[in-house]
């Protein structure tokens, strides 16, 4: 576990401006299609992007999709992102579920 999360933070290491732009597409999708709020912190966008952008890439080392994103390499910034977006997407679950309304 623990050699594939340092392998996710060395990925978004490498690739920083990219992880940095997926942190706020993801971090802004995550949170408004969980939340039906109008206005949110856009701080929080930061916070459920990044965690969400080390989610998606632990994720696919894990199970191992790397070697089968790797064969189509074209696609790899967009499954970036689809990892990236269903991370926040779980990270914000969780904030909205215990946050209090």
């Amino acid at each position: 576990m623990k050699e594939i999360a340092q392998a996710a933070l060395q990925y978004i290491q490498e690739n920083l401006l990219v992880s940095l732009v997926f942190v706020v597409i993801a971090g802004f999708a995550g949170m408004k299609t969980v939340s039906l709020a109008k206005k949110t912190n856009p701080a929080l966008f930061f916070i459920v992007g990044a965690l969400g952008v080390f989610l998606g890439q632990f994720a696919i080392l894990y199970f191992g999709i790397k070697g089968i994103i790797d064969q189509v390499s074209e696609f790899r910034l967009f499954f970036d992102l689809l990892a990236a977006y269903i991370g926040s997407f779980i990270v914000a679950s969780l904030v909205n579920f215990f946050s209090p309304h």
